[in-house]
């Protein structure tokens, strides 16, 4: 993270053309090395809605408005990016927060350059806490006063009068999509308009790069409880996760997913580290970021959240900002939730590979269910409990019920007569929480009015698993990837 962009947000005003496409013949297509310009800056979710009302037709019959949605749905096609056509007329000269294009007879009041075709402006940027900004309104101006008509192949034609809108509108919306021009291999994107009339493979690969950047990164799952990681040279880099700009700060990411709406609450720690955190949804809009301790080199945040899915991001600074604190090291980061409900635990797995579409739900509460979390005082009376939505091919089985709890590497299970047993004393046995004729939705009990202190227990992580598996295949069980997590402290 660079620590200029780090504590504002604001909207940047006015920035101009992205370049001036001209006149010129260019022939054959030389190079395979990709070789595309990022201009930095991006849409989020790599999509924006684009208004469309080009009066008129060419020539060849085609018109001015169908030329233009024929050049948006080739992008649309090629790319993992998205135009929402919107068939309206919007004054590209007017900063409106709208997308927009049409002929005009001067460049909003400014005479067009010789041989200008046409202008991409960009208007609205906003500034993020990593990364290029987000690009908010981009128009774009075609010069009315140039001869255009519509058709493929070789620019110049027997027969055929003007230059062909199609292309001169991919060139232009890739400006919009957010790439520069082309100077090494021939495409789309080449500063010059000249034979090429459809996307290269060139322009391709600049949007996938440019939108791409969550895929150069390792995606961890985040489990509620404790995280002990480091930030270093294997980790992925801002200027990668957001494919632009100078920032080499290392980021490390997790995803959770929130099936109501929970209030979350983070806390990164770090002898060394100069940590940051931030909280972002799966299009890396940004929801929240850090309250930095002042004598620490720690952070933390907490937010309520609607059900969804959200990464939180684990960060630092190109150069440190306080004394003391590094921008490579190891950290902790504590991550509690509080909850009206039963959470959902992720998705199904089963110990040797079979399939389920099995349901889990598990909470923890001090308070009979008025409020679920994870983290806990010693001297609270506790209820665990967990639910299943049995797959319905296995309802009305003869099955059985399994519960794990993981502290640190040792694994005990719940027991018939509700005590927990290390499985190392036992290894390869499945101990049995209860066997029955498995029903639509299984509940069970885990514990309660568990006071930790009063078995002298004041602190201590558990992660919990609740599963299942039939009698007739005693040796698979079906349970969920995200564990229950509690976590007691004094």
């Amino acid at each position: 993270m660079i620590f200029t962009r780090k504590y504002f947000n604001r909207s940047l005003a006015w920035r101009s053309c992205l370049g001036l496409f001209q006149i010129c013949l260019l022939h054959g297509f030389s190079s395979q090395v990709f070789a595309f310009e990022l201009d930095g800056p991006k849409w989020l979710g790599a999509e924006t809605e684009f208004y469309v009302e080009l009066t008129g037709i060419s020539d060849t019959g085609i018109s001015w408005n169908s030329a233009f949605i024929a050049a948006m749905n080739d992008w649309n096609n090629e790319t993992p990016f998205n135009f929402i056509l919107r068939e309206e007329a919007k004054d590209p000269c007017i900063r409106d927060g709208l997308n927009g294009v049409d002929f005009k007879p001067d460049l909003c009041g400014s005479n067009f350059g010789s041989s200008t075709l046409a202008v991409t402006f960009r208007r609205q940027l906003e500034q993020q806490i990593l990364g290029e900004p987000l690009i908010i309104e981009t128009d774009i101006v075609i010069n009315q006063d140039v001869e255009f008509n519509v058709f493929d192949g070789k620019l110049v034609q027997f027969g055929i009068q003007g230059l062909d809108l199609r292309r001169i509108a991919l060139h232009e919306l890739g400006h919009v999509i957010g790439l520069d021009h082309e100077s090494a291999n021939l495409a789309i994107m080449a500063s010059s308009i000249g034979n090429i009339d459809r996307l290269r493979e060139d322009d391709i690969a600049g949007v996938e790069a440019l939108y791409g950047g969550l895929s150069n990164c390792t995606i961890k799952n985040l489990n509620f409880g404790i995280i002990n990681a480091a930030l270093d040279s294997n980790d992925c880099t801002v200027q990668e996760l957001t494919s632009g700009g100078s920032d080499t700060s290392f980021v490390e990411i997790y995803r959770f997913d929130l099936s109501s709406e929970t209030s979350v609450a983070f806390t990164m720690t770090s002898p060394s580290l100069d940590s940051v955190l931030i909280l972002a949804d799966t299009e890396l809009q940004f929801l929240g970021f850090d309250t930095k301790s002042s004598n620490s080199c720690d952070s933390s945040l907490s937010q309520v959240l609607p059900p969804g899915s959200y990464f939180l991001v684990a960060n630092t600074y190109d150069v440190p900002v306080k004394e003391g604190c590094g921008n490579q090291g190891s950290y902790q980061i504590t991550a509690s939730f509080s909850s009206g409900g039963l959470t959902a635990l992720g998705s199904g797995i089963s110990l040797s590979g079979g399939e389920s579409s099995a349901v889990f739900r598990g909470g923890i509460t001090r308070d009979n269910g008025a409020s679920f979390g994870n983290q806990f005082n010693s001297g609270d009376s506790l209820d665990i409990s967990a639910e299943i939505d049995i797959d319905p091919l296995h309802q009305g089985q003869a099955g059985f019920l399994v519960v794990a709890a993981m502290v640190g590497e040792q694994t005990l299970l719940l027991n018939q007569q509700g005590q927990f047993v290390d499985s190392a004393e036992n290894p390869g046995f499945i101990e049995k929480a209860a066997n029955r004729t498995l029903s639509a939705v299984e509940s069970l009990s885990i514990a309660t009015n568990l006071v930790p202190e009063a078995l002298n227990i004041n602190e201590i992580v558990v992660d919990f698993y609740v599963g299942y598996g039939l009698s007739s295949n005693p040796g698979e069980v079906y349970f969920h990837q995200t564990p229950l997590n509690l976590t007691v402290s004094p």
